[in-house]
């Protein structure tokens, strides 16, 4: 039976990774095996929510366009983050469309890492 309440993609599931959990693989892995694609607007970007250290900006319009720059960060973790979630779910599909295993949605978004005391970045 279809459930309509699954949030599943083409491909699976797309992995969810909590504030907490993406801060502490941050932190421990210095940025050698994780990057972190932000894909809201630019004005987004440097709003009031900030960004995480370090973010790569990639509005989510210009991914497909992008998508081939990213090629050599297919060995690496990649964390997809945006306001709610909703966006960098969408990116999660598409790059595991093509071929990025280790893609993960930051749950909640910028909203819930802000709220959740992370630091941020304008």
């Amino acid at each position: 039976m279809f459930n309509i309440f699954r949030r599943e993609g083409l491909f699976g599931d797309v992995n969810q990774i909590t504030p907490e959990e993406a801060f502490k693989k941050l932190s421990e892995d210095k940025g050698k095996n994780t990057v972190i694609i932000d894909v809201r607007e630019p004005h987004e970007f440097t709003g009031n929510l900030g960004h995480i250290e370090n973010a790569k900006l990639i509005p989510i319009r210009l991914l497909p366009l992008k998508i081939n720059e990213l090629n050599a960060y297919k060995d690496k973790e990649i964390i997809a983050v945006c306001h709610s979630g909703a966006r960098s779910y969408s990116a999660c599909s598409m790059l595991k469309r093509h071929g990025f295993n280790n893609v993960y949605n930051l749950k909640g978004g910028m909203l819930l890492w802000k709220k959740s005391g992370l630091k941020t970045q304008i």
